[in-house]
């Protein structure tokens, strides 16, 4: 008889499919070698049609995740289980008898880290139009924060698994840290099962007694992905738009029609799409999903970053490009002070940036991101410079992609 978990009284919400998971139903996967292999064999000799094991009774199916990935039993593609799973919450495995202790998702069979009932966990997520920079930016942010910003908060930010250690190496920080070459183009969901395997990191600051814990699930989503709230939710990226705790939203400004039509540089991009109805999409996602009033604030931390805001530095060619650059006087050439969160430097850049969109974005735009309760402006650099061709002779030197991130981890009590 499966053996009851003690009620813990709390939910989670699972950072790779964001479903909203009871603590007390959850599975468990064991790692003996032979356990997958022997409940196949055994299910196979019943002779009877089994979803958990593959027709030829050599393998054990992993039914959730290859659901979840949107596969079905008899697919090609199905997955195979690499360890057998435990489906129901006692902890015993069934064909070894032992105890295990590796909780996983029931919907899509990915781990559940220790400790959650304590220290919980909030998701937070980066969107944004085609081109504007997500996967260099998630890129960079991931190097800083471990490399750097975790310490200055008595920190330690770790990947959840493995595989995304893997995955953020030999697809992010090889080609762009070592061979120094801009990333590839991120493919639609529709074209790869890659972009739904997030990039999950986990933040521990040690504050006292209990450490606070954050959860980065970052989804480098395509452009075009985010052109209708209708895609959305056919590729179901409206789930983790909606679960999301607080949302980095990236606006190109090489992109934007008025500062395009001004400002000097090489490889100018093309005019994007109106960066106000990308942000419109989302927001009816949030809205619908939580039923939140027109009228209504929506009760999310929304952060606007400007990325590739190095261009904007340069010395103006004449008084049109004057119109779109940040002069000798930009707050944004005030450093913020470590090791804390810095109110009035952050105040500072967001006055600043507001009325800048304002001005070169529309005051539309300006009025879509006052729809959020709480939100914040920043310009950030993921190169700190612009590429020739492919390549990136100088390396990179990346400016402040860590801002809207202190921002967003200030609302969940970070000093």
């Amino acid at each position: 008889m499966a053996r009851k978990q003690k009620a813990t009284g709390r939910m989670y919400d699972c950072p790779y499919c964001f479903s909203g998971i009871d603590l007390d139903h959850v599975h468990y996967i064991c790692t003996g070698q032979s356990c997958a292999r022997a409940f196949a064999a055994t299910a196979a000799s019943t002779r009877k049609a089994n979803p958990y094991v593959s027709a030829d009774g050599q393998d054990e199916i992993d039914l959730e995740k290859s659901r979840a990935f949107g596969k079905m039993v008899g697919d090609r593609g199905t997955i195979v289980a690499k360890y057998h799973i435990i489906r129901d919450s006692s902890g015993v495995c069934d064909v070894c008898k032992r105890r295990v202790y590796t909780r996983v998702c029931p919907v899509c069979h990915n781990p559940i880290p220790p400790g959650v009932e304590e220290e919980g966990n909030r998701i937070f997520v980066i969107l944004g139009p085609k081109s504007v920079g997500k996967s260099h930016y998630i890129a960079v942010l991931i190097d800083q924060l471990k490399n750097h910003v975790s310490s200055e908060f008595n920190g330690v930010l770790n990947a959840a698994t493995d595989a995304t250690s893997l995955k953020y190496r030999d697809m992010y920080y090889k080609r762009l840290f070592v061979e120094k070459r801009k990333l590839l183009p991120t493919k639609s969901f529709e074209d790869s099962d890659e972009g739904r395997e997030p990039l999950i990191y986990y933040l521990r600051v040690f504050d006292g007694d209990q450490p606070r814990v954050y959860t980065f699930a970052f989804f480098d989503t395509a452009g075009e992905d985010l052109v209708s709230s209708e895609k959305m939710r056919s590729l179901s990226i409206n789930s983790f738009i909606a679960k999301a705790a607080g949302i980095v939203y990236l606006v190109d400004p090489l992109q934007v029609r008025y500062i395009n039509q001004r400002i000097h540089v090489d490889n100018k991009p093309p005019v994007g799409p109106d960066v106000s109805d990308v942000l419109n999409n989302i927001c009816q996602i949030i809205r619908d999903g939580g039923k939140v009033k027109a009228k209504s604030k929506i009760d999310k931390p929304l952060a606007v970053v400007l990325t590739k805001s190095d261009v904007l530095f340069k010395s103006s060619e004449d008084e049109e490009e004057e119109k779109v650059l940040f002069g000798q006087c930009s707050s944004l050439h005030i450093p913020r002070e470590r090791g804390k969160y810095d109110a009035e430097n952050f105040a500072q850049i967001d006055a600043e940036l507001e009325e800048y969109l304002r001005r070169c974005v529309g005051e539309n735009f300006v009025q879509t991101v006052d729809g959020f309760k709480e939100h914040c402006y920043f310009a950030v650099s993921s190169l700190g410079c612009n590429p020739v061709n492919s390549m990136l002779p100088r390396g990179i030197s990346p400016s402040r992609v860590e801002d809207p991130f202190i921002w967003l981890l200030n609302r969940e009590g970070l000093k």
